[in-house]
């Protein structure tokens, strides 16, 4: 019981502090810096059926920045519905097509475009947005200002309806979003600490990431492990509250980790050197939420009531009033309208049905008719390859699988097939695996994949599935770029000691 007190403690003196510095008058930013135009990439991620797309490229074409400061990217990783020809004509937009087998994902498309500008000199800033977004037409001469403090932040993501009226889930869930942008993580940022980053819309100086290396964003969780990464190196990631994009609240999602994998991340690194702006950030992953924290007032206040306890009965119930009351101040700058103030205060009806339909023994049950209802999407490509014994060469097929957007290989020989095991992100991964078996056998698989005079082309359609070909063959035109695929091959393969791994 110790320890539980201890914790809301601690708990309290932290949200304390976040009340009383959202109290505090702050003068913007852009009233104390002197501007001057930085220049900015603009990189836009598109995938699947992105019919905001367009509309996003407009606003960016619209805005108030001097034009000859910033560039506009488009990522198109398998999107459907988006002519590339369009954009890069009508618009004047850079476009990356990625065609693959599946979407590669926004953090390799990002890490794609990073690579491919990293030795641009006069680039100072990348400017990251989800085609999903809407932004107003000073967002890049607000971003413009901030990056003379800011190394690394995010704007605030506001949630609009789609249609003129909105469920009362909707307004429940809008709400407290625009509460946790307005309050605790705004003052998260006015205290000095840094925040999760939020790979939907953010903005990092080039130097920064050159020097952090390429992105890993898997999930929500990942995007947490590369704050922590970034605290680590004393570089906080700020939320600016005159910086706004705009979303359909259909597509609002709760950015917070699961509680397992935060108390993982806090007990594996927390006994690790840390500086103080990664240790605060470590703490911060296992704050409790309000269910937590009025269950264990009321446990702490029962149990100091029934017991001898080493803090009196009246300090706890005074501790937990000053909860109370920094919890009331949290809501005098945070910009709510009157009938949000209810809706907050439904949301912790609409947070224990949550948690009920998350709850382990439901959700397992939920899994399993999804599982047993829905179609897998299968998509599959047979080729032909040839296998050496260093001997021999030996004609077989290699049939390369997507399923549900997760790559396996089958090999097949004589009637013979080996399927790999392993799931894999990427094709290139999943024949890697299937080389690797082979050599175990003393076989090479004779595809441009492990040939020595094949490299891939970075860029966003080649990155999965393609590369060129560097063979110096007689009659070839010196500077002539040959694109080939991974599991073609040619009588001037020569194997590599190392298989590539893309």
């Amino acid at each position: 019981m110790t320890l539980i007190y201890i914790y809301i403690t601690i708990f309290t003196i932290y949200f304390v502090s976040l009340a009383v510095i959202s109290l505090k008058h702050q003068t913007r930013i852009r009233d104390r810096y002197t501007s001057k135009d930085a220049n900015l990439c603009v990189v836009v991620y598109a995938s699947g059926n992105s019919n905001t797309l367009e509309n996003l490229i407009n606003q960016l074409k619209n805005q108030s920045y001097p034009k000859n400061n910033y560039t506009v990217y488009a990522i198109l990783d398998k999107c459907e519905n988006v002519s590339e020809v369009f954009l890069q004509t009508e618009k004047g937009v850079n476009v990356v097509n990625i065609n693959n087998l599946e979407p590669v994902g926004k953090s390799q498309a990002y890490s794609i475009i990073a690579e491919k500008l990293q030795d641009i000199k006069d680039l100072d800033a990348y400017v990251f947005l989800d085609a999903k977004n809407y932004i107003e037409s000073n967002f890049l001469e607000n971003v413009n200002f901030y990056l003379q403090k800011y190394q690394v932040f995010n704007p605030v993501t506001i949630y609009l309806p789609e249609n003129e009226d909105m469920t009362l889930t909707q307004k429940v869930k809008a709400t407290y979003s625009k509460y946790c942008s307005n309050f605790i993580t705004a003052s998260r940022t006015r205290l000095g600490f840094t925040n999760i980053i939020n790979t939907d819309a953010f903005i990092i100086k080039k130097d920064l990431l050159n020097k952090i290396a390429c992105f890993d964003f898997r999930d929500v969780f990942s995007e947490t492990e590369y704050s922590y990464k970034l605290a680590k190196e004393n570089i906080n990631v700020a939320q600016i509250q005159d910086l706004r994009v705009f979303d359909s609240i259909e597509k609002f999602d709760y950015r917070i980790p699961s509680l397992s994998k935060r108390f993982n991340l806090f007990t594996s690194n927390i006994l690790k050197p840390q500086n103080m702006l990664s240790r605060e950030f470590l703490f911060s992953l296992i704050a409790p939420n309000w269910l937590v924290c009025l269950i264990s007032y009321i446990l702490v206040l029962k149990h100091a009531y029934i017991f001898p306890f080493w803090v009196s009965y009246s300090t706890i119930l005074i501790t937990s009033i000053i909860l109370l009351l920094a919890f009331c101040a949290s809501l005098l700058n945070v910009g709510l309208k009157s009938k949000e103030y209810l809706y907050l205060l439904l949301y912790p009806i609409f947070s224990i049905g949550r948690l009920l339909y998350n709850f382990p023994p439901y959700r397992s049950v939920r899994n399993m008719i999804k599982q047993t209802t829905r179609k897998h999407v299968i998509e599959s490509e047979t080729v032909n390859v040839i296998v050496s014994d260093g001997k021999k060469d030996f004609p077989c097929q290699l049939v390369l699988i997507s399923d549900d957007g997760l790559a396996k290989v089958t090999f097949n020989n004589k009637g013979k097939k080996y399927t790999t095991k392993n799931n894999h992100l990427r094709m290139i991964d999943a024949v890697r695996e299937l080389t690797v078996k082979l050599a175990d056998y003393g076989l090479t698989l004779k595809v441009c994949q492990c040939c020595k005079y094949f490299s891939p082309i970075v860029d966003g359609s080649t990155n999965m599935v393609k590369g060129s070909c560097n063979c110096q063959f007689q009659g070839r035109t010196p500077g002539d770029i040959i694109p080939t695929l991974i599991w073609n091959t040619c009588p001037k393969f020569e194997e590599q000691n190392v298989v590539n791994l893309f």
